[in-house]
Order: C-alpha cells, then structure tokens, then sequence
C-alpha cells in the first residue's frame, strides 16, 4: 500500500445552519454546482430542505461528492476547492481537509469512520482512490490509471475497513481496490461509467452515461448486461440502492433536465422529481441516508423509553456490559470449543458503549447486575429527540457477562439482536 502523506489545513471555524437532527433513514442528499449547495430532499414528501445557507454556501466553488455517515452527519467535498466539509445533525458545517493534492469526485464513509475518496490527477497528484482519516492525514490507497469517478464501499472480512469498487469513465471499467491498494479489474467495455451500486444478491448495478443505462455486474467480476436500457432515462449520473432491491437514479442537465428516478426490483423506471425539486443549474452527486436494508429484525423501538430484556439463567447476579454497532461486523472470532460462544460484533466506535457525538442526551443501562434468577433489562431514553427522528436507524446490540474471576475478560456473550426504529 502506498502511503503519502499530505499536508492539509485543519479549519476550527464552525458555521451553524438551521438544526437537522439525525437525517431520515431513506431521504437524499444531494450535491449542486451552480449555484454550489448542499441539500436534503425527501422522496415521501417531495420536499427539499438545503443544508447550506448563503453564508456556507459562500465558502464553496463547485460542490462533487456526497454521502451520509454513519452518524446521520452529512459528509461532501469540493472539486475544485479541493476541501472536504462535514454537516452535522445540529446543522454546524465544518472544514474536514484543504488544500487536498486531487480534486475529489466522490466520498464515501470507511466502515471505521475515514473518508474514502476519488481523485481526478492535479498537478503533480495522480489519480488515485485516497483516504483521510479521523486524526486528519491524508495518504494513498491507490493509484490508477485514468481518473476514477464512482466509488462504493464492499466488506472484505476484515475489520476495520473494506474494499472499494470504482468506475474509470475514460477507461469504461469497474475496478476493485482492496485496503492494500490492489487493483482488480471486474468489468470492461462498460460506456462511460459513473455510478456505482450493489443489487442485493451482490452484483453491480453501474451507471453508462455513454449509453444512459443500467448495467448488471457480475459479483466477482464479468461481462456487464444491460438491466434498465438508455430509452428510460437520460444524462444518468448515479445510482443508489433503495435498501429494497431497487435503485435511485440521478440525472444531471442535458435535454432531460435534473431528474430523480426511481427503478424497483424489476426494473421499472417510475419519476420522482424533476426540474421543479432541484433549484440549480447542475445535479451533482446524491447520496441516501442509511434505512432499513432486509435487516435480522429482533424487535422495533418508537421515541421514548425502550428496554431490552436480557435473559442469563446461568449467571444469577452476574455483572453484564452492553454493546451497541451501528454495522454488523465479522466479529472478534472465539477458539473451537470457546463457552463464550457468539462472537462480539461491538467494533463499530460510534456505538461502542455510547452514541457518541450526533446523539447528545440519549442514556442507556450500559453496565448493571443480573438477578437472582440471571433476568435484566437494559434501557434507553429517546425522549429528548422528537418522533420518527430515529426513523429506519438500525443498532445491533449485544451484551457480555463478565467473568468474575477475571473482570477483565467475558464469561457468555448473547446473540446478536437488532432493532429497527419504524
């Protein structure tokens, strides 16, 4: 892997916008050149709300890439102002990374909270897939021949990040890259690809703007098949997997206009917006908030006091801790013959133990004591958020009994539940 360290300036000045609360499970977020802003818009309702104001907005050139973390923040660069912003859920945009060496085409969040991007060449830059990281450094996964535009995150099994499949327009190909900056080609002869998704049994879903159609990637590499034809859409930019086997589809310019599509799972292309919902001259990038994607669903939790019943009749007064993923991850796997068991799927750093930051004022039973017959309850408060704030958030919990003899270390680890706020 090669690693390059870059010099960026850490900006302090935080700007506060209008209050967003965590961004709706489902809704998008979008990218506009001209006029350069940041907005949110809502399928159900068809609404847009901007995320930038005059004054944020003033600080930007020619906003690209777009997406939204794991946190609900909104995370979006600047191609050529070569500056990576965040928008938290309280509205206060600030400064991640400037002064990059690469204009940023597209971002997407690591499974460890770094920022993956795509990099056209600059000066003496190459293009390249690069990451910047919580602590701010910037380096090298890999560079590529050829400008890469679409980027998408797949897990590879190891914790604590994944490969990235990229389009190369110019080369018309979909590559894989893998943390190590190895490169695998997955498909040529694909026309001018821009975006890039996944269909649920794990092929590709690639925008051809050469052709404005949907093309069908084999999981493990192969020759792409037309899934949705030219005749249906125009000026294809990107595409977004629904969560429900089918896709978004953004369209930017042309004779067409700025359109927001929809394809369901067979394949039928329905509008959801056009010109009208789109206040700008160019749509640029659109990214969709984390929903419900055909998740283990264990149970379901409105606003307010929750509670998760625990269950150990073997450990009776035993102490237990609990353990919250915003992702289900691999696991920290246990030796043959382990009683621990289940592996703990607790790495995500966002909901190890707390919320963290976005989620201010939630509380939890974190760590308590069994009774006597091994019964517990672990709660957490959500009244401070207002209804359906949480709506199509997932969190995975589990909770350890800890080992008397060895407070340290873990006596039984439960299954892992998942719960789906509705």
């Amino acid at each position: 892997m090669r690693r390059t360290a870059v010099a960026i300036i850490l900006l302090a000045t935080t700007i506060c916008a209008q209050p967003l609360l965590p961004v709706p499970g489902g809704s998008l977020v979008y990218t506009e050149s001209n006029p350069a802003s940041v907005n949110l818009f809502d399928p159900g309702t068809l609404t847009t709300t901007p995320l930038t104001t005059a004054t944020t907005a003033a600080t930007l050139i020619a906003p690209s890439g777009c997406c939204v973390s794991a946190t609900r923040d909104v995370i979006f660069a600047d191609f050529t102002g070569v500056s990576i912003y965040r928008i938290d859920v309280l509205g206060n945009m600030t400064t991640m990374a400037t002064g990059l060496l690469n204009n940023v085409n597209r971002v997407i969040e690591d499974y460890n909270g770094d920022v993956v991007y795509s990099g056209n060449a600059l000066i003496y830059a190459p293009s390249s897939v690069m990451r910047l990281d919580t602590l701010g450094l910037v380096t090298t996964i890999a560079v590529l021949t050829g400008n890469p535009l679409g980027i998408m995150l797949e897990p590879n099994g190891n914790f604590p990040t994944g490969n990235y499949v990229v389009t190369l327009p110019l080369q018309g190909e979909l590559q894989r890259v893998d943390s190590a900056g190895g490169v695998t080609v997955l498909a040529t002869g694909l026309s001018f690809p821009t975006g890039v998704s996944r269909f649920p049994n794990g092929d590709y879903a690639v925008a051809a703007a050469g052709t404005d159609s949907i093309m069908r990637v084999p999981a493990n590499g192969g020759n792409p098949t037309t899934w949705v034809p030219g005749s249906a859409l125009g000026n294809i930019k990107d595409v977004l997997a629904d969560g429900e086997g089918g896709f978004y589809v953004s369209e930017a310019g042309g004779l067409t206009g700025n359109r927001l599509q929809h394809v369901d799972a067979g394949g039928n292309v329905s509008l959801i917006a056009g010109n009208g919902a789109f206040t700008g001259l160019y749509l640029q990038n659109a990214a969709v908030a984390a929903s419900v994607i055909a998740p283990p669903i264990a149970g379901t939790g409105l606003n307010g006091l929750w509670g998760l019943t625990l269950d150990f009749p073997l450990y009776p007064s035993g102490v237990y801790q609990t353990f919250m993923s915003g992702t289900i991850y691999p696991g920290l796997a246990f030796p043959g013959g382990d009683p621990r068991g289940t592996p703990l799927n607790f790495n995500d750093p966002l909901f190890q133990q707390s919320l963290g930051v976005g989620f201010p004022g939630i509380t939890a039973g974190w760590v308590g004591g069994l009774s006597g017959s091994g019964g517990g309850a672990v709660t957490m408060n959500l009244t401070p958020y207002p209804t359906s704030s949480f709506a199509g958030v997932r969190l995975h919990f589990q909770v350890a009994i800890l080992n008397p003899a060895s407070p340290n270390s873990l006596a039984r680890i439960s299954n892992l539940c998942t719960v789906v706020f509705q």
